[in-house]
Protein backbone atom coordinates (compact mmCIF):
# COMPACT_ATOMS: atom_id res chain seq x y z
CA UNK A 1 0.00 0.00 0.00
CA UNK A 2 2.56 2.20 0.81
CA UNK A 3 4.59 1.77 -2.02
CA UNK A 4 1.45 1.97 -4.19
CA UNK A 5 0.90 5.91 -2.68
CA UNK A 6 4.40 7.10 -3.36
CA UNK A 7 4.28 6.02 -6.74
CA UNK A 8 0.60 7.75 -7.24
CA UNK A 9 2.27 10.72 -5.30
CA UNK A 10 5.51 10.76 -7.83
CA UNK A 11 3.35 10.77 -10.59
CA UNK A 12 0.72 13.32 -9.70
CA UNK A 13 4.34 15.57 -8.47
CA UNK A 14 5.66 15.26 -12.17
CA UNK A 15 2.17 15.69 -13.78
CA UNK A 16 1.34 18.81 -11.99
CA UNK A 17 4.78 20.42 -12.52
CA UNK A 18 5.34 19.56 -16.47
CA UNK A 19 1.32 21.29 -16.54
CA UNK A 20 2.54 24.51 -14.96
CA UNK A 21 5.79 24.19 -17.50
CA UNK A 22 3.47 24.54 -20.64
CA UNK A 23 1.52 26.91 -19.02
CA UNK A 24 1.09 30.14 -20.76
CA UNK A 25 -0.40 32.55 -17.76
CA UNK A 26 1.97 33.35 -15.24
CA UNK A 27 1.42 34.61 -11.48
CA UNK A 28 -1.93 33.85 -11.50
CA UNK A 29 -1.39 30.43 -12.68
CA UNK A 30 1.11 30.08 -9.50
CA UNK A 31 -1.58 31.53 -7.41
CA UNK A 32 -4.45 28.92 -8.65
CA UNK A 33 -1.91 26.27 -8.10
CA UNK A 34 -1.35 27.04 -3.79
CA UNK A 35 -4.56 24.17 -4.36
CA UNK A 36 -1.89 21.88 -6.30
CA UNK A 37 0.21 22.39 -3.43
CA UNK A 38 -2.04 21.63 -0.56
CA UNK A 39 -2.99 18.23 -2.09
CA UNK A 40 0.18 17.29 -2.56
CA UNK A 41 1.00 18.00 0.79
CA UNK A 42 -1.74 15.39 1.77
CA UNK A 43 -0.92 13.00 -0.08
CA UNK A 44 2.77 13.07 1.24
CA UNK A 45 1.05 13.67 5.16
CA UNK A 46 -1.26 10.34 4.25
CA UNK A 47 1.97 8.62 2.82
CA UNK A 48 3.83 8.77 6.46
CA UNK A 49 0.15 8.34 8.80
CA UNK A 50 -1.07 5.98 5.89
CA UNK A 51 -5.25 7.08 6.82
CA UNK A 52 -6.66 6.91 3.11
CA UNK A 53 -7.35 3.84 1.86
CA UNK A 54 -6.56 2.68 -1.43
CA UNK A 55 -9.93 3.82 -2.70
CA UNK A 56 -9.62 7.10 -0.89
CA UNK A 57 -5.94 7.95 -1.82
CA UNK A 58 -7.13 7.60 -5.65
CA UNK A 59 -10.07 9.81 -5.20
CA UNK A 60 -7.51 12.64 -4.01
CA UNK A 61 -5.36 11.60 -6.87
CA UNK A 62 -7.89 11.73 -9.38
CA UNK A 63 -9.52 15.02 -8.13
CA UNK A 64 -5.90 16.37 -7.75
CA UNK A 65 -5.23 15.67 -11.28
CA UNK A 66 -8.32 17.57 -12.79
CA UNK A 67 -7.91 20.35 -10.31
CA UNK A 68 -3.75 20.88 -11.56
CA UNK A 69 -5.29 21.28 -15.16
CA UNK A 70 -8.21 23.94 -13.62
CA UNK A 71 -5.25 25.34 -12.37
CA UNK A 72 -2.64 25.84 -15.15
CA UNK A 73 -5.67 27.13 -16.97
CA UNK A 74 -7.17 29.31 -14.52
CA UNK A 75 -10.01 27.46 -15.03
CA UNK A 76 -11.86 29.38 -17.57
CA UNK A 77 -9.63 28.92 -20.30
CA UNK A 78 -8.89 25.02 -19.81
CA UNK A 79 -9.61 23.93 -23.95
CA UNK A 80 -11.78 20.61 -23.40
CA UNK A 81 -13.93 21.37 -26.30
CA UNK A 82 -10.84 21.38 -28.19
CA UNK A 83 -9.49 18.13 -27.04
CA UNK A 84 -13.01 16.63 -27.56
CA UNK A 85 -13.10 17.78 -31.24
CA UNK A 86 -9.43 16.47 -31.91
CA UNK A 87 -10.18 13.16 -30.28
CA UNK A 88 -13.91 12.39 -31.18
CA UNK A 89 -14.57 14.71 -33.52
CA UNK A 90 -17.57 15.90 -31.69
CA UNK A 91 -18.01 19.70 -30.92
CA UNK A 92 -19.69 19.53 -27.06
CA UNK A 93 -19.79 23.69 -26.90
CA UNK A 94 -22.06 23.33 -30.21
CA UNK A 95 -24.13 20.63 -29.09
CA UNK A 96 -25.41 21.54 -25.45
CA UNK A 97 -25.04 25.40 -26.79
CA UNK A 98 -22.37 26.48 -23.74
CA UNK A 99 -21.60 29.94 -24.03
CA UNK A 100 -19.03 30.06 -21.06
CA UNK A 101 -16.16 27.62 -19.87
CA UNK A 102 -17.75 24.61 -18.08
CA UNK A 103 -14.37 23.26 -16.99
CA UNK A 104 -14.74 24.64 -13.28
CA UNK A 105 -18.44 23.17 -13.26
CA UNK A 106 -16.87 19.70 -13.38
CA UNK A 107 -14.23 19.82 -10.84
CA UNK A 108 -17.05 21.06 -8.32
CA UNK A 109 -18.71 17.96 -9.06
CA UNK A 110 -15.66 15.99 -8.98
CA UNK A 111 -15.01 18.19 -5.25
CA UNK A 112 -18.13 15.78 -4.24
CA UNK A 113 -17.12 12.54 -6.18
CA UNK A 114 -13.99 11.41 -5.83
CA UNK A 115 -13.38 12.72 -2.25
CA UNK A 116 -15.99 11.63 -1.16
CA UNK A 117 -13.97 8.41 0.29
CA UNK A 118 -10.80 10.47 1.11
CA UNK A 119 -13.29 12.39 3.62
CA UNK A 120 -14.74 9.49 4.48
CA UNK A 121 -11.36 7.69 5.40
CA UNK A 122 -10.17 10.67 7.90
CA UNK A 123 -13.85 10.68 9.35
CA UNK A 124 -13.55 6.88 10.46
CA UNK A 125 -11.78 6.96 13.52
CA UNK A 126 -14.56 8.86 15.08
CA UNK A 127 -16.27 5.54 15.31
CA UNK A 128 -19.74 6.84 13.82
CA UNK A 129 -22.16 3.92 12.64
CA UNK A 130 -21.71 3.46 9.16
CA UNK A 131 -25.44 5.61 8.20
CA UNK A 132 -23.94 8.12 10.17
CA UNK A 133 -20.47 7.95 8.60
CA UNK A 134 -21.92 8.80 5.11
CA UNK A 135 -23.97 11.48 6.17
CA UNK A 136 -21.26 13.26 8.49
CA UNK A 137 -18.63 12.73 4.93
CA UNK A 138 -21.65 14.28 3.23
CA UNK A 139 -22.01 17.39 5.19
CA UNK A 140 -18.35 17.73 5.33
CA UNK A 141 -17.62 17.89 1.65
CA UNK A 142 -20.69 20.26 1.50
CA UNK A 143 -18.67 22.49 4.36
CA UNK A 144 -15.67 22.46 2.46
CA UNK A 145 -17.81 23.62 -0.54
CA UNK A 146 -18.92 26.26 1.10
CA UNK A 147 -15.68 27.63 2.67
CA UNK A 148 -14.11 27.67 -0.44
CA UNK A 149 -16.76 29.88 -1.96
CA UNK A 150 -16.34 32.19 1.24
CA UNK A 151 -12.75 32.22 0.10
CA UNK A 152 -12.97 32.84 -3.17
CA UNK A 153 -15.12 36.05 -1.97
CA UNK A 154 -12.89 37.12 -0.37
CA UNK A 155 -10.41 37.25 -2.82
CA UNK A 156 -12.47 39.52 -4.64
CA UNK A 157 -12.60 42.01 -2.21
CA UNK A 158 -8.73 41.79 -1.22
CA UNK A 159 -7.24 41.70 -4.55
CA UNK A 160 -7.53 43.79 -7.71
CA UNK A 161 -10.70 42.95 -10.12
CA UNK A 162 -8.56 40.98 -13.16
CA UNK A 163 -6.52 38.69 -10.36
CA UNK A 164 -9.77 37.94 -8.58
CA UNK A 165 -11.29 37.42 -11.83
CA UNK A 166 -8.90 34.75 -13.39
CA UNK A 167 -8.39 33.22 -9.38
CA UNK A 168 -12.33 32.55 -9.41
CA UNK A 169 -13.20 32.14 -13.27
CA UNK A 170 -17.12 33.40 -12.24
CA UNK A 171 -17.34 34.63 -15.90
CA UNK A 172 -19.74 37.04 -15.49
CA UNK A 173 -22.30 34.48 -13.83
CA UNK A 174 -23.62 36.05 -10.36
CA UNK A 175 -24.78 32.73 -9.56
CA UNK A 176 -21.59 30.91 -9.67
CA UNK A 177 -20.71 29.91 -6.37
CA UNK A 178 -24.13 28.81 -5.84
CA UNK A 179 -23.97 26.57 -8.89
CA UNK A 180 -20.20 25.48 -8.37
CA UNK A 181 -22.28 24.41 -4.50
CA UNK A 182 -24.94 22.97 -5.62
CA UNK A 183 -22.64 20.30 -7.93
CA UNK A 184 -20.36 19.62 -5.34
CA UNK A 185 -23.49 18.33 -3.23
CA UNK A 186 -24.66 16.97 -6.63
CA UNK A 187 -21.12 14.94 -6.74
CA UNK A 188 -21.30 13.62 -3.03
CA UNK A 189 -24.89 12.82 -3.60
CA UNK A 190 -23.43 10.31 -6.36
CA UNK A 191 -20.51 9.22 -4.26
CA UNK A 192 -23.19 8.24 -1.28
CA UNK A 193 -25.15 6.09 -3.13
CA UNK A 194 -22.36 4.37 -4.22
CA UNK A 195 -20.73 4.24 -1.25
CA UNK A 196 -24.19 2.09 -0.23
CA UNK A 197 -23.53 -0.65 -2.85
Amino acid sequence: MLQYKIILTSIYFLFAIFMMSISRFGFEMYFNNIGSLFLLLIMILDITRDTLSKKGFLGLVIFSVFHSIGACYLYSYVPYNDWILSLFNFDINEYFSFTRNHYDRLVQFLFGLPLFPSIKDLLIKYNFTPVNLLFVTFLSIQTFSMMYELFEWLISILFTEGVAESYNGQQGDNWDAHKDMALAMLGSIFAWIFSKK
